[in-house]
C-alpha cells in the first residue's frame, strides 16, 4: 500500500470544487469562476485548516484523506475516507435569498462528489454530516465520503488502468 492516491484525490477535490460556479460563489460573492485558483490556500485548502484569527468574517472549505481499517479492507483493496470541512464565520451563515451557506454548500458539495467515479476503483459515497464548529464565532458542517482503492500495484509491476476512475471498461 503506497497511498499514492491521497493527494490526488485532495488535488481532484480542489479542482472539482472550484470549477463549480455556485460553490465558488458562496464560498466567496466576490470572486469569479475564472479566478477561483485564487481560493487556494486561503479559503480552499487540502488539508484541515483552522485560521487562528480572522479580522472578518469567511467561509472556508478544507479537506483531507485518511485510511479507514473496517470489514472491507483486505489484500486487494484499502478503504481511503475523504473528509471536507465547510464552516463559515456566523454573519455569513444566512443567505440573502434565505437558507444557510453552510447547508448550500454541503448540499452542491454532495451534487459534485457523490457517486463521483472519479475516486478510487467505483463511486464515491457519501456517509456523514455532521456538524462542525473549529471556532468562536464559525459554524460548519463536516462530511465524510468513501471509496475503495487498489491496497498495491499489480505484482507484476502492470499499471493499475488510468480509465478505472472514468467508469470506461
Amino acid at each position: 500500500m503506497y497511498l499514492d492516491e491521497f493527494p490526488v484525490y485532495k488535488n481532484q477535490v480542489m479542482e472539482d470544487l472550484l470549477t463549480d460556479e455556485k460553490i465558488v460563489k458562496l464560498i466567496d460573492e466576490d470572486v469569479s469562476l475564472e479566478d477561483a485558483g485564487s481560493l487556494v490556500y486561503t479559503r480552499v485548502f487540502p488539508y484541515e485548516y483552522v485560521p487562528e484569527t480572522s479580522e472578518h468574517g469567511v467561509t472556508y472549505i478544507c479537506c483531507d484523506v485518511d485510511l479507514a481499517r473496517d470489514d472491507y479492507t483486505n489484500k486487494t483493496t484499502y478503504t481511503p475516507v475523504l473528509y471536507i470541512w465547510v464552516f463559515t464565520h456566523k454573519s455569513l451563515l444566512r443567505l440573502p435569498e434565505g437558507g444557510v451557506r453552510t447547508d448550500e454548500l454541503v448540499c452542491e458539495i454532495a451534487k459534485k462528489l457523490n457517486g463521483s467515479r472519479e475516486y478510487g476503483m467505483g463511486e464515491l459515497k457519501l456517509m456523514t454530516v455532521k456538524r462542525f464548529a473549529p471556532m468562536m464565532d464559525y459554524q460548519g458542517k463536516a462530511m465524510m465520503f468513501v471509496t475503495r482503492e487498489w491496497n498495491r500495484p499489480h505484482p507484476t509491476g502492470k499499471a493499475i488502468p488510468t480509465n478505472r476512475r472514468a467508469g470506461k471498461l
